[in-house]
């Protein structure tokens, strides 16, 4: 007989109705008898971990005394209420003596039934059980990569209108991931995997248009990629995702295509800056599950394109679009110029922030005209964000009367880290106009500044990085903005804080979550490239800070406006 059989107790010890615990090494077995026969199951139970030897038993039916979740032990552990199996072990009983075969099936075996029960739970938002299946394909040797692969696998072909939050968050959690040590590093992942379950949960797969042949339908490669764009801004929803889906059947290369997506996104201002955050962790994700899986993370950025705002449309930015009539910027020049004149960032900072829109463009225009390089202009713009975030008024939030709140100026950052990213990857005149669009975004959000401006920041000297956790589970902006600054500990212990901050179940939204991981994550990115703590700082605030998350009491307002006749923002 193979396998590991080890003796477990005596058929005396274990009579008809009776039940036994068995340890052996980090096991613990659950032993019962019934009329029909000895079984040997998991003492904890797959829900909660509460033992299972507590439990009543009725035929061959177990029930968990604390959750009632049911169990067959005549069909190995079967639940026939409440989540997913618990773990059998074979029974054989020898000369009055019953052994149990503790052997562990092999990760060949395990893994693809814990993939499936994975998706399973991701279809229940059952996050106990999301959160199991990926420690134990931990245990497998599993990478995080790979299980989140698993959950791309779900949420992509659901997106109704194409690349949101759920998936940005998923490619920050395993981006974050590597910031946690041991087994807490499933932390951020099982976080990004209940965001994608919660928000894309029982959606059914999004129908997309069939993959083209872009050289039989466009004539050449070239026009092809050139005409993407175009299909974008005209709305051509079906043509433009069957492009960009051929483009990747044919094997065009990931520098191409994502030129054509920067190009496109760049056009105007789409969404918020959301199409431009989606491109970078798209383009993040595949760097980290494989380019095989391009049809899968891409093509839902074409829907996501065309369906966002075009901000430049919108009063929003008249003044700047009259800006850039007047100036007329010639973009090809400005990216060959490398390095030329003296670039007074100090005063640059200052135009974006406190100048109005046309102040904000002259000063951006005029350094890259002076030869000043694009990476200068995005450090200082960078810096600038962060000030801006700073400065965020956090009554504003609070306050049910208006709009606005800490979701509008967390872009600043994460938009800038995106485009930082664009330049390094693709620095074309294309990718030139998001720098145009990225000043307009700082100088617009002054609206929201607390009167005061920033806040003064003493530096509380400190190094551990527990003191730092603790001022945003404390929701404490100012002593974490003050310990932030003082920290005097390894920078990853700091890193560490600010992503479990992010992490943990400080927010109950999953579009809060969304903006608490990406902004911790591009903080500490731009802070790197930076060298200062200032984006991590602003963003430490923003993650001790209350937020506001009445979404069903702000739609109620909304709707008793709507139905009363009165326009968004109309006060009379």
């Amino acid at each position: 007989m193979t396998g590991d059989w080890v003796p477990a107790v005596s058929t005396e010890d274990l009579p008809i109705g009776g039940r036994k615990l068995f340890r052996h090494y980090d096991k613990r077995i659950a032993l019962f008898r019934t009329e029909r026969d000895i079984y040997a199951i998991d003492n904890r139970c797959p829900h909660q971990g509460y033992a299972l030897l507590q439990g009543d038993v009725k035929g061959e039916q177990l029930t968990c005394a604390w959750h009632n979740w049911k169990f067959e032990l005549d069909e190995g552990g079967h639940c026939s209420f409440g989540g997913e199996a618990v773990r059998s072990y074979p029974v054989d009983v020898r000369g009055g003596q019953v052994f149990v075969d503790v052997t562990d099936p092999a990760a060949e075996v395990m893994a693809p039934q814990l993939f499936q029960s994975l998706i399973e739970a991701m279809g229940d938002v059952d996050v106990g059980r999301m959160a199991r299946d990926t420690m134990r394909l931990r245990q497998l040797g599993t990478p995080l990569a790979e299980v989140v692969k698993e959950g791309v696998n779900y949420g992509a072909p659901r997106m109704e209108y194409g690349w949101n939050h759920s998936m940005a968050t998923l490619t920050d959690c395993l981006n974050l991931a590597a910031l946690f040590e041991g087994e807490l590093q499933a932390l951020p992942v099982v976080q990004g995997m209940s965001v994608v379950s919660q928000t894309e949960v029982r959606r059914p797969f999004r129908p997309r248009p069939d993959p083209i042949d872009p050289i039989e339908v466009y004539g050449d490669l070239e026009t092809a990629l050139a005409s993407y764009p175009l299909l974008v801004d005209d709305e051509r929803h079906a043509e433009a995702e069957a492009l960009m889906r051929g483009l990747i059947a044919t094997g065009v290369s990931p520098t191409l295509i994502r030129h054509a997506l920067l190009s496109a996104i760049t056009d105007h201002f789409l969404g918020y800056g959301h199409p431009m955050i989606y491109a970078q962790k798209s383009f993040e994700m595949l760097d980290k599950i494989g380019w095989e899986h391009a049809d899968t993370v891409l093509s839902p950025l074409v829907p996501n394109m065309i369906y966002s705002t075009r901000y430049d449309r919108l009063p929003y930015m008249t003044k700047f679009l009259r800006a850039w009539e007047d100036h007329d910027p010639d973009l090809e020049s400005f990216v060959a110029r490398k390095n030329g004149g003296v670039f007074d960032s100090a005063a640059f900072r200052r135009s974006v922030l406190d100048g109005d829109d046309r102040t904000a463009f002259a000063a951006l225009n005029d350094a890259l005209a002076a030869g000043v390089s694009v990476e200068k202009v995005l450090d200082a713009t960078s810096l600038a964000a962060a000030e801006r975030f700073r400065r965020f008024d956090i009554d504003l939030d609070a306050d049910d009367t208006n709009e606005w709140g800490w979701l509008d100026v967390t872009h600043n950052m994460t938009y800038l880290d995106a485009l930082r990213w664009a330049w390094k990857v693709d620095p074309t005149p294309e990718v030139l106009r998001g720098v145009y669009h990225a000043v307009w975004f700082v100088n617009f959000t002054k609206q929201f500044d607390q009167k005061q401006g920033a806040d003064e920041v003493v530096p509380h000297p400190t190094v551990d990085a527990d003191e730092v956790l603790k001022s945003i589970r404390d929701k404490d902006p100012v002593g974490v903005q003050a310990k932030i600054a003082g920290f005097e500990g390894p920078k990853e212990d700091l890193h560490g804080a600010l992503a479990q901050g992010a992490s943990e179940d400080n927010s109950v939204a999953p579009i809060m979550i969304a903006h608490a991981v990406k902004t911790a994550r591009a903080s500490i990115v731009e802070s790197e490239i930076l060298e200062t703590r200032e984006p991590m700082i602003a963003a430490g605030r923003f993650l001790a800070s209350p937020k506001r998350e009445r979404f069903v009491f702000n739609a109620t307002l909304e709707a008793i406006d709507f139905t009363k006749g009165r326009a968004r923002g109309d006060n009379t």
